[in-house]
């Protein structure tokens, strides 16, 4: 065996391929070792080789089928017309991948629009307003989020210290999903305002128009309310009847211990024990916004965070965080 030769792994440190890759093109007879040993199967290849490998890799890199690349290794003075023609397939699929990545911005840039029915819109804007974030370090929270996803138009409100959920069916939805935070002042002229009992609903990045009203969407983030908000299937609701839990709330202390055991929901003052309560004029308003029949309570003991649904419409909740008693 000569003694210029070099291991499979020297080989791969000075051409910038993978020793499996130089498994496989000995396989594929692009690249075979100058030398086998025939009790090991260990591979050696020449030190010439190496301009090989690297030519190997550079064309690998560049997408050159297995095939073109043994013709250009058999016949190196052929191979201008094989990169020619390599270079202009390349080129018409960067064309057609062009192509189709402006049809997706376009249809990524399209508005979502929907019709809804006016009472459902106001009374979700009225749900949700309690919620709405007055901290100037946190612009995005100063208006209420409206996403459109598919069949449902939800709306959004978050302080930091609670958020509040309220969904609007939807008629006739098109255009790609969208999110867009709504100034407040917009919404709360919708909802003074006198409208036809149909509207249409149009979110863009730069423009919004809800039930005719025009205006832009503030310009800062919304955060991830979805993953905020407790998984709902998995906790175990405590149901009340609306006007009975109302009247409960409003005469409890400013801060309250909420007790739930399934059936039943204590409101109770803290005591020296506890270490977790809840705001009552928070707690009192996600009440109120959950008027129905009956509400469900459930609380996510991975935040303690207290959930308020209405118990015919789940989807719509007040999430509010608690308060930390003693330190």
């Amino acid at each position: 065996m000569p003694d210029d030769l070099l291991s499979i792994g020297a080989l791969a440190r000075a051409s910038g391929l993978a020793v499996s890759a130089l498994r496989y093109y000995d396989a594929a007879g692009v690249l075979r070792p100058a030398h086998v040993d025939p009790a090991t199967g260990y591979r050696w290849y020449g030190s010439a080789q190496v301009h090989g490998a690297r030519l190997v890799a550079s064309l690998r890199q560049a997408g050159l089928p297995v095939a073109d690349l043994v013709a250009v290794l058999a016949a190196p003075d052929q191979a201008d017309a094989v990169l020619a023609r390599h270079r202009r397939r390349l080129e018409e699929d960067l064309e057609v991948a062009t192509a189709h990545l402006d049809a997706a911005q376009a249809l990524l840039r399209q508005p979502g629009r929907c019709t809804v029915v006016t009472r459902d819109l106001v009374t979700a804007i009225a749900a949700v307003r309690h919620a709405v974030g007055r901290d100037p370090r946190w612009p995005g929270l100063a208006g209420v989020l409206l996403h459109l996803d598919g069949a449902t138009l939800r709306l959004v409100a978050c302080d930091r210290f609670r958020i509040a959920v309220a969904t609007v069916p939807v008629r006739q939805p098109s255009g790609a999903q969208a999110r867009v935070v709504a100034p407040l002042a917009l919404l709360e002229e919708v909802a003074s305002a006198r409208l036809p009992d149909v509207g249409s609903v149009t979110l863009a990045p730069r423009r919004l128009d809800v039930l005719g009203h025009v205006g832009e969407p503030l310009p800062a983030a919304y955060p991830d309310y979805e993953a905020l908000l407790p998984p709902g299937s998995s906790q175990p609701a405590t149901t009340v009847a609306w006007d009975e839990l109302a009247e409960t709330v409003a005469r409890a202390d400013d801060v309250v211990v909420v007790r739930l055991d399934g059936h039943t929901a204590e409101f109770a003052a803290p005591r020296p024990t506890d270490t977790l309560g809840y705001s009552r004029s928070f707690l009192l308003d996600a009440v109120r916004a959950a008027r129905s029949e009956h509400v469900a309570l459930a609380r996510d003991h991975a935040r303690s965070a207290l959930s308020v649904s209405p118990a015919d419409r789940p989807h719509d909740v007040g999430l509010v965080m608690p308060v930390l008693l003693h330190r």
